[in-house]
């Protein structure tokens, strides 16, 4: 008897590409129009190259795939040699159109019933597949069946409109698949969009266009191959290989990693078989377990990061403020000018660089990206795409959720080992306010989460703007509100705090304030909220120099390192406190390079003497 019965529609799907194919249409003996296509440049060995079997027939071909013995009932098909092999004809044809990108269905306008055969034994899973029509007449059957088969449990993939009868046998599952938007999180508990009433022991699965939510394991997945998956099949290859993976005795973790490699790898000729799946989830696994050495390396005792992330705008600021003309050129000399700094290496552990510098090419065709990989320093990108108006407030959050996924994919490929996130909060009247604050600390916890599904270092930045004339009591009062809600967030999504490097201010009185703040009280006040809100288990703290003179940011920085000890290490990721100093050698002449790069390695040297402290 089968591992694995599944319940549902066998349908041929034909897929069509229509942009400028319209007239080379061919209609078989049937009169059933088909279309000559290959898809990506390759040719597939379907019949007319465009069509495939789906519905229950995908599942069956992906549970067959993981090594899971699968049937569908009333279907006399079977497995064999990597191909499912038929005796039957499909229930229905589904036309699956794609013109410029957009995918369009035709559907038979009266789907055929699912009948329920009494199976011949006592099948282990009952797979109810979405193409299943679902009636009163398939419920009762199926509850009938497990009230005299109590050891069968029953998985069910339904979409979000639940029909009445769909409620019915969602209520029955053990597993429920439900296609919607990853589920809420909510100071109390998780809530699914899907209400069933009253609870129960089920767990569910999520599954959205970029989310695969199994109780507390996550991935986010990317389908680029639009006119080779459409959502219904690959749905469908989601759903049978999380429920192999726990039919096998798999973890949630395992689950839904595989589904997630299998939705973007699969193809319309095969999805992936157990051992390839293996494979790829044992290098998905050491990227992810890399991420702690790459975070201890960062915090290597007396090295900081340079942060040079600025965009093309603020860069341009800051040489036209020393006087330097700004330009394209003179931004790119700039850039290496400054990370080609010969010491460099000896002083700082990681460079954080804007997704534009970490592109841009030098001379011999590298980019800053692989030129500083190329020398051992460990390199990250911005993430965040810039600040917006909150609201109609005068604060601000940051874009950059969008593509979030895609972009730290693409920097991993490129190189970079970690990744920065900025959240800036200003004090003033009725600010920072709540709303502001929680919508900063999920973008930085949804950051966070997406970071190290890929392998990346995440470096959550809390900058409590220096600007103002606020007291240092209230930039100690903000703070400490502030790194609170950041850290219960992330506590929420369940992310490991073992590789997350938290960048933040200094505590001070605010830069037009009439008392301004020493370094030892910039240390008392900042040493006791870091000690107070953040997790012992954190990778590590830098300090930002938020706007500080060079000589006031590593005065600040000395006299905070005095506090130790600390649970975690201490050190700097400075932009300004570091590049004023050199921007004002420069003055953007050839021959002040040299002296640029000595005051670059001077004030190295001070923030390392600093946080030896």
């Amino acid at each position: 008897m089968s591992k694995i019965l599944i319940i549902g529609n066998v349908l041929k799907d034909v897929y069509l590409k229509l942009d400028n194919r319209q007239n080379d249409f061919e209609e078989d003996a049937q009169g059933i129009q088909w279309l000559d296509l290959a898809f990506n440049g390759a040719k597939h060995g379907f019949f007319k190259r465009t069509s495939v079997y789906g519905g229950a027939a995908v599942s069956m071909a992906v549970l067959s795939r993981l090594g899971v013995e699968a049937k569908i009932l009333g279907s006399q098909t079977e497995f064999k040699n990597g191909e499912i092999l038929w005796q039957d004809r499909p229930d229905d044809y589904r036309y699956i159109l794609c013109h410029e990108g957009e995918i369009t269905y035709f559907m038979p306008s009266s789907r055929k019933v699912t009948d329920w055969v009494t199976p011949n034994g006592t099948p282990e899973w009952l797979l109810i597949d979405r193409s299943a029509t679902i009636s009163a007449r398939l419920v009762d059957e199926v509850k009938n069946f497990i009230k005299f088969s109590p050891a069968t449990k029953i998985a069910v993939h339904v979409e979000k409109n639940l029909t009445p009868d769909g409620r019915r046998l969602a209520e029955m599952a053990d597993v429920l698949f439900v296609e919607d938007e990853p589920p809420v999180h909510t100071e109390e508990k998780i809530v699914d969009k899907i209400d069933l009433g009253t609870p129960s022991k089920q767990l569910t699965c999520h599954i959205s266009p970029r989310k695969i939510v199994l109780n507390d394991a996550e991935e986010s997945w990317v389908l680029s191959k639009t006119d080779m998956m459409t959502h219904l099949t690959v749905y469908s290859t989601i759903v049978a290989t999380v429920l192999g993976v726990i039919a096998a005795g798999g973890s949630a973790a395992d689950a839904v990693l595989w589904a997630r490699l299998n939705a973007e790898h699969a193809t319309l000729e095969a999805s992936l078989s157990a051992k390839k799946l293996q494979e790829l989830a044992k290098i998905e696994r050491e990227k992810r377990e890399n991420m702690k050495l790459v975070a201890q390396s960062l915090m290597t005792p007396r090295m900081g990061i340079l942060a040079a992330d600025e965009s093309e705008r603020i860069l341009t600021e800051r040489l036209v403020k020393f006087g330097i003309p700004a330009n394209a050129n003179t931004r790119k000399e700039y850039r290496k000018m400054l990370l080609s700094t010969p010491e460099l290496k000896e002083y700082a552990s990681g460079v954080i660089l804007s997704e534009e510098t970490a592109k841009t090419k030098t001379e011999r065709g590298q980019n800053f990206l692989e030129y500083l990989t190329g020398r051992g320093i460990i390199t990250g990108i911005k993430a965040d795409q810039g600040q917006v108006q909150f609201g109609d407030t005068d604060e601000t959050y940051s874009l950059g959720e969008i593509g979030l996924i895609e972009r730290l994919r693409d920097y991993y490929h490129m190189g970079a080992r970690f990744a920065k996130w900025h959240a800036k909060f200003t004090i003033g009247k009725d600010m920072p306010s709540f709303q502001a604050v929680e919508r900063a600390a999920e973008l930085l916890a949804g950051f966070v989460k997406e970071c190290q599904l890929v392998g990346i270092v995440p470096m959550i930045e809390s900058d409590v703007s220096w600007a103002g004339d606020y007291t240092i009591e209230q930039s100690l009062e903000t703070t400490n509100r502030v790194l609170t809600v950041i850290f219960e967030k992330l506590e929420r999504r369940r992310v490991d705090f073992d590789s997350i490097i938290l960048k933040t201010n200094m505590i001070s009185a605010g830069s037009e304030a009439v008392a301004g703040s020493t370094p030892r009280e910039v240390a008392m006040a900042t040493s006791a909220v870091m000690k107070h809100t953040v997790p012992k288990y954190i990778a590590g703290v830098v300090f930002m120099s938020g706007g500080q003179a060079a000589k006031v940011a590593t005065q600040n920085l000395a006299a905070i390192c005095k506090e130790k000890p600390f649970p975690w290490p201490v050190s700097y990721a400075f932009g300004r406190a570091l590049q004023d100093p050199v921007m004002q050698t420069w003055k953007g002449k050839e021959e002040n390079v040299k002296a640029a790069q000595a005051a670059l390695k001077r004030h190295l040297q001070d923030n390392s003497e600093a946080i030896r402290s």
